[in-house]
């Protein structure tokens, strides 16, 4: 049985394990007037240890295998003291607060067009930080027996994850190459990485320290990154320490501010889907970004998918493009039920369409497409399937969330459409269940949350919590939050 027949009363196939959102570790919301560029950038309350201290970190636990990846410790003119003497800033929104005008007049509840109409994004004129010697945010990279584990656990781990719907392995093949001349992403990697293993249960170190460490040295560089005109590197090391937050939980009510600065620089460099190399992966991580926040908050995307400029081949056939093809259709969705028009008639024959779009972008699919169920269905009535592409099974978990939302969000559209919705909810846990790389089940998270919510049967709630669960205990990816909210709705009859 194909995970892509058409929606039945029956139930069966679907995507699988859960999924990564990332979002900001700064805001660069700005104004018109004289100000700084890196005055928006400050450690959020991840970072307890200023960068100004140097506090000793212990060297990981390795094994020996692990000990022999390692390389020879190379000398670089990088030196992280110079921050020493820099003021600590004290928080993002306090930067906002009191340095741009008219920012405390910007509600949470205002429309993104309309935050823009009143911010943009400015170059600095003069650099933030001084120091009698001068900061190189270009570099050679002094490696040690830690940051060099650190590097190559990245490349195992979370580069994968970003990399999940691009084929070109970005964040795998380019990163690397660039923290070896550039501290900014140096230190973000290793940031990121840290806190990846400090709340994975992969491993027994206490790796917190080290990701504080690398954190406050990161925001200090992301600084310095912009007081430069073309703000370099900035973008990519805003996704990699929003990366940072986003595993981590970070308090939702900070994203909007977060995602508002990614979005930005986004707008101001001009990068699209029409992009390439580093600046196209990053647009479509950072579109992932979007899409996770505005599944958490109920709220539209602040980078209009109208804007995204997407252009699609008929007859494509890479997995990774038709994946980000789904997840346009679902950025506009998610536009669409929580805008103003969701609840109205014209939305509602939205919906209708959208829904043929999406069986139009099914019926052209190739065979990596296909789900492959296989053993036998459990107790609650779930079945593993089988996907030969991560990627293809990314993009059919999607495309059945995308199902989902239409049916239900944010209230049921149609009595009629009770049994689809089950069925689109046994599929997007069958997918859940199967063996599919980390990535996936980072990915996935959101996903799950909105089949766990509208699924039938406490046992087969509590199966998704679990899946969740487990998500966080041993990829250190936080969902206890979501499981909460599902529990509550429990308890609540909903």
């Amino acid at each position: 049985m194909s995970d892509f027949e058409p929606p039945k009363k029956k139930r069966r196939g679907g995507p699988r394990r859960k999924t990564g959102k990332f979002i900001g570790t700064m805001s660069i919301e700005t104004t018109t007037n004289n100000f700084r560029m890196s005055d928006f950038i400050a450690p959020s309350s991840w970072n307890n240890t200023p960068a100004a201290e140097s506090t000793p970190i212990p060297e990981p636990e390795m094994t020996m295998d692990e000990m022999q990846l390692i390389p020879v410790q190379v000398q670089d003119s990088s030196d992280d003291t110079l921050f020493m003497n820099f003021e600590q800033p004290t928080s993002t929104w306090d930067i906002f607060r009191t340095r741009i005008d008219g920012l405390d007049q910007v509600s949470d509840e205002s429309p993104p067009n309309d935050v823009f109409t009143q911010l943009n994004l400015a170059v600095p004129r003069s650099p933030v930080l001084t120091s009698s010697s001068s900061i190189s945010i270009e570099a050679p990279i002094s490696l040690t027996a830690e940051t060099a584990f650190l590097l190559q656990t990245y490349l195992r781990t979370v580069a994968r994850w970003m990399d999940l719907m691009c084929h070109s392995s970005t964040y795998q093949l380019i990163i690397p190459k660039l923290t070896l001349n550039s501290p900014l992403l140096f230190h973000c990697v290793c940031a990121f990485t840290a806190k990846h293993l400090s709340l994975s249960n992969r491993r027994s170190t206490n790796w917190e320290p080290t990701a504080r460490h690398h954190y406050g040295l990161a925001l200090h560089y992301l600084i310095q990154a912009l007081n430069t005109p073309n703000h370099h590197h900035a973008l990519t090391a805003t996704i990699l320490l929003s990366s940072y937050e986003i595993i981590a939980g970070i308090a939702s009510e900070h994203h909007r501010r977060h995602i508002l600065g990614q979005t930005m620089l986004i707008k101001h460099h001009n990068i699209n889907a029409q992009s390439t190399g580093l600046d196209k992966a990053n647009f479509w991580i950072h579109a992932r970004h979007e899409i996770g926040f505005a599944q958490t908050t109920g709220r539209p995307l602040m980078l209009d998918p109208e804007e995204w400029n997407v252009h699609w081949e008929k007859g494509e056939t890479r997995e990774d493009v038709l994946g980000n093809q789904v997840l346009w259709i679902l950025a506009r969705v998610l536009c669409l039920i929580y805008g103003d028009e969701g609840s109205t008639p014209s939305g509602k024959r939205k919906r209708i369409a959208i829904l043929q779009e999406l069986e139009e972008w099914r019926s052209g699919l190739s065979e990596p497409f296909i789900g492959i169920p296989y053993g036998e269905e459990d107790a609650e009535g779930f079945r593993k399937v089988y996907f030969t592409v991560t990627a293809a099974a990314a993009a059919a978990f999607w495309y059945h969330v995308t199902h989902i939302l239409l049916y239900t969000e944010p209230t049921l559209q149609d009595e009629s459409y009770k049994p689809l919705i089950q069925d689109q909810a046994m599929r997007l846990t069958n997918i859940a269940i199967s063996e599919f790389p980390d990535s996936l089940r980072v990915f996935a998270t959101h996903g799950l949350f909105f089949a766990a919510k509208h699924i039938q049967g406490i046992a087969r709630k509590a199966r998704i919590w679990n899946i969740l669960n487990d998500v966080e205990a041993e990829l250190g990816y936080h969902t206890r939050s979501m499981v909460k909210r599902l529990q509550d709705l429990v308890e609540q009859g909903s």
